[in-house]
């Protein structure tokens, strides 16, 4: 694979998307050539964990080759099995649903080159929404899915880009360290407490990109009056998080590259701006 941090670097230069588009197709498969990766054929997360799940579980297919897969027995003492409770039916339309939605930007091609495995986890109840991934499981991403809510379908593609993102920035690191003081920290308003400067580095990629997709829905015609009317609150709401790592670019941790990523996503936040809690109203 070409030098990640030159490619990076001129994609940054571009002004592109902050989810990359086309990236990380090429990211996955550099990953599988590796020698410590096993083989492409069949992921799921029971087997990248070791574990075989009895057949009766077996992952049932969504779109694009996603698999909405049963939760690993690893898992099951931190998240419910969502899937295991409802429609599986319903679960697959709902995926299939927002995934039409991600299509702005191309957003969604980032979605279904990274995610191969989904994990339905159940939400402390209406209204809430809860995802998961983690960096020792590259493709794989737990999600609550909020069928037949108000606002479903743009609260679950939040989720799936939010995971995904997580997953191609981890990629990205594999290539090109972004912290070089793994214990240096910071407030991270996201979990509201101190953080690995990391940590906040992926909240500020996460958040910004989904900020710049739901602006690219709000600009398009077919969306309804109804659904403005998240799209502005949620912003209003990433807005505020972002303004409390404003200064993250100018941490002294961070690598070159990691100070060129958080001055792009910074810079260009500053520069789109996004509605006021009083317009959300």
């Amino acid at each position: 694979m070409a030098d990640i941090g030159v490619e990076l670097d001129a994609r940054i230069a571009a002004g592109e998307p902050f989810w990359l588009p086309g990236l990380a197709d090429a990211l996955v498969e550099d990953f599988w050539s590796t020698p410590q990766a096993t083989t492409q054929t069949g992921y799921t997360t029971a087997r990248w964990l070791g574990e075989m799940p009895p057949f009766a579980d077996a992952p049932h297919n969504s779109r694009e080759g996603l698999t909405i897969e049963p939760l690993p027995k690893v898992f099951q003492g931190r998240f419910r099995d969502a899937a295991a409770m409802g429609s599986h039916i319903a679960i697959r339309a709902a995926i299939d649903t927002t995934l039409t939605q991600l299509t702005a930007g191309d957003a969604g091609g980032t979605v279904t080159h990274l995610v191969r495995a989904i994990h339905v986890i159940e939400a402390p109840g209406p209204g809430y929404d809860i995802s998961h991934s983690e960096p020792s499981i590259p493709f794989s991403i737990f999600v609550s899915v909020p069928v037949g809510e108000r606002h479903g379908t743009l609260r679950l593609a939040e989720s799936l880009l939010h995971e995904a993102l997580h997953l191609q920035l981890t990629l990205l690191e594999r290539h090109v360290p972004m912290v070089l003081d793994t214990a240096a920290t910071g407030y991270s308003p996201w979990q509201q407490s101190q953080r690995p400067l990391s940590g906040l580095l992926h909240g500020l990629y996460v958040f910004a990109a989904i900020d710049q997709w739901l602006a690219l829905l709000d600009a398009a015609p077919s969306t309804s009056s109804e659904d403005r009317i998240y799209l502005t609150r949620r912003r209003a709401e990433i807005a505020e998080e972002i303004a409390d790592v404003a200064t993250l670019a100018d941490a002294p941790s961070l690598t070159p590259t990691g100070h060129h990523l958080a001055s792009w996503l910074l810079t260009s936040q500053e520069r789109t701006g996004a509605p006021s809690h009083q317009a959300a109203r």
